[in-house]
Parts: C-alpha cells; structure tokens; sequence
C-alpha cells in the first residue's frame, strides 16, 4: 500500500497552507491572533451543543449534570472568545508572561541552592534572567509581544513551507525518474 502521506501532492498542499498562515502571521498578526482565538470559541461552541447533545442522551444522572456543567462552561468561554476576541488574546499572554517570570524566578532559586553542590554554568544563570526578563515584556506589553510572536512562527511557517516545496520538487523528481 502506497504512503499518502509523504507524497510531491501532500508535501505541496502542506507547503502552501504553511506559505499562507505564515504570510498571514507576518503581514495581519493582530487579525491573526484574533482569527485564531475565534476559531478556539468557535470549537468551544461546537463542544457545548456536542456535550449537551450527550448530557440529554445520557442515563445516568450524575454523568447529566457533569455534561450540563461542560456544556454551560464550553458555551460561556466559546461565547467570550468569539465576542472578545483581543482581551483574550492579552489574558493568555499575560498568563504565559505570570508563568515565564514564575519559571524563571524558581530555576534562579534552583541554581543558587545548587551552587554549593556544583559550579552553575554561566548560560543556565543567563536562561534564568532571560525567562524572567520576557515574562515581564509579556506582563507589561501583552497584545505587541503576542504580535512578535505570531510574526517569528509566521517566518518559521514560512521557511517550513519552503523546505516542503523542495521536498514536493525532489518527490517529484524522484518519482518520474522511476
């Protein structure tokens, strides 16, 4: 049986859906972020009707209300992504940023009680202070710093795309030269 999945066709449909979420990433990271955050409220809708479907087919009264509740919650989160958009996009940032400058504060706290056991290298101390650092850039400076973000994976998509265009091409190649 033939792989379809590493085939010249499915490496180019991959390399042109990367190309364009990360054209999209680097050229419109605001709408991006927001897209992306509708499209999660909108499973989370999908979600709520499914759980409710499931909680009104259900027997077992217990295993109802749990799917009630989940139906309740997923609808109240689908409802706030998709009409909030930005706000919940600067909330998850600034959660990542809370736990970035809590990660990096406890590794500090690591490498100095470690220091009597062995010599901390230099680079663990300055991953240390560089994850504390950005938690502070994403607590202070949330939707910009989301921004940057999306626009390094964007360049990211985009030089992936470029690595499946090449794979598509050699696939190709190699496939006729058979």
């Amino acid at each position: 049986m033939e792989n379809k999945i590493f085939t010249s066709q499915s490496s180019l449909i991959r390399g042109i859906i990367a190309l364009v979420i990360g054209l999209l990433a680097i050229f419109l990271p605001k709408l991006t972020l927001q897209t992306i955050i509708i499209v999660m409220g909108i499973m989370l809708l999908i979600g709520a009707v499914l759980f409710f479907i499931l909680a009104i087919r259900n027997e077992n009264k217990k295993d109802k209300n749990v799917l009630f509740v989940q139906s309740a919650v997923n609808l109240a989160l689908g409802l706030l992504f998709v009409f909030f958009p930005g706000p919940i996009v600067s909330i998850f940032v600034i959660l990542l940023g809370i736990m970035l400058l809590i990660l990096g504060v406890f590794s500090l706290i690591n490498l100095y009680s470690f220091r009597k056991i062995a010599r901390i290298p230099f680079f663990a101390l300055a991953i240390s202070v560089l994850v504390i650092i950005a938690g502070i850039v994403l607590l202070f400076n949330p939707f910009e710093t989301a921004q940057a973000i999306l626009i390094f994976l964007g360049i990211v998509l985009i030089v992936y795309a470029i690595g499946e265009f090449y794979s598509a091409w050699m696939l190709k190649k190699n496939t006729s030269k058979e």
